[in-house]
């Protein structure tokens, strides 16, 4: 059985396809607002506030008798910007009740924790960040991942940091950035991208569908920490542009800026260039390559 924790959410309803799609599990969706969900033969949803620690209680006894359970940890509070002003709602969210949660809930044969390339140092072209290299996060939410990625691998669980995801929102009535990029263009209209803001970037889809393999096949001497990112380096602009291509749309509507003259679009620190190696996850599950796909 999978226990996904923040399943309302992009990464989220990815892991429910990826999971239905690989597995013949069961999942139990949690999130502190389910309004609006639907249960399914194989999905069941339960409102959790991972902050009470009643309704982790509550959790617990609904898990009761099951075993080997599975849980995809995707809680957080995390846009940057929301951090930096939020600091105290912030930690409490992504420190403390996920020490509690870790503390609370029995019977879990593997859990993945959700980080982020945040937790790096900001990076240089043609320098690739394996999973022990020096972190040194420039923005609060990036030292919170930190903090939380030591935390699960001190309980005796695993991380996976994911780059800049993208990819069509599959849940209905929300849109994605990719999905606001799609309808302006596709309507004629210019959008701005950055062309200095470097990722080892992946779609939605890639990237969990690697994460339910390894939990598929997790075993107790797998690497506590593993980056799941694409191979190609590629700048915000350039995946505009692929995104263009793929939808027949002139190339000339995405328009390059830089993040060096940025003033409006972010209001805390991020770094321009963050390349992940990704060359242990595909020793693991014996991939070839791990690429972008749209």
């Amino acid at each position: 059985m999978y226990l996904i924790v923040g399943a309302s959410g992009f990464v989220g309803s990815y892991a429910i396809r990826e999971i239905l799609k690989e597995t013949k599990e069961e999942i139990l969706a949690t999130d502190k607002n389910v309004e609006g969900q639907e249960d399914t033969d194989r999905v069941q949803w339960m409102s959790c506030d991972i902050t009470v620690h009643e309704e982790l209680c509550m959790l617990n006894e609904r898990l009761k008798g099951k075993k080997q359970i599975k849980v995809v940890y995707l809680a957080a509070y995390h846009h940057p910007d929301l951090v930096l002003a939020n600091p105290h709602l912030a930690w409490n969210i992504n420190i403390t009740s996920l020490s509690d949660f870790l503390n609370t809930i029995e019977n879990v044969e593997c859990l993945f924790y959700s980080s982020t390339e945040m937790v790096y140092k900001p990076g240089e072209m043609n320098v690739f960040f394996k999973e022990d290299a020096e972190k040194d996060p420039i923005n609060a939410y990036g030292r919170h991942k930190m903090v939380a990625e030591q935390i699960v691998v001190g309980y005796g669980y695993n991380v996976v940091r994911f780059p800049f995801l993208i990819g069509p929102c599959i849940l209905p009535g929300k849109k994605h950035f990719y999905d606001v990029i799609v309808e302006t263009i596709q309507a004629g209209n210019s959008i701005e991208m950055f062309e200095d803001n470097f990722k080892t970037a992946l779609d939605f889809g890639t990237a969990l569908s690697t994460l339910v393999a390894l939990m598929e096949n997790y075993t107790s001497d797998m690497p506590k920490i593993l980056n799941i990112s694409g191979d190609e380096v590629l700048s915000k602009y350039e995946i505009g542009l692929k995104i263009a291509d793929k939808y027949g749309c002139s190339r000339d509507l995405i328009v390059p800026i830089s993040m060096k003259n940025d003033t409006k679009i972010f209001t805390e620190k991020r770094a321009n260039c963050t390349l992940l190696d990704n060359s242990a996850v595909k020793k693991t599950l014996g991939l070839k390559e791990l690429k972008l796909h749209f």
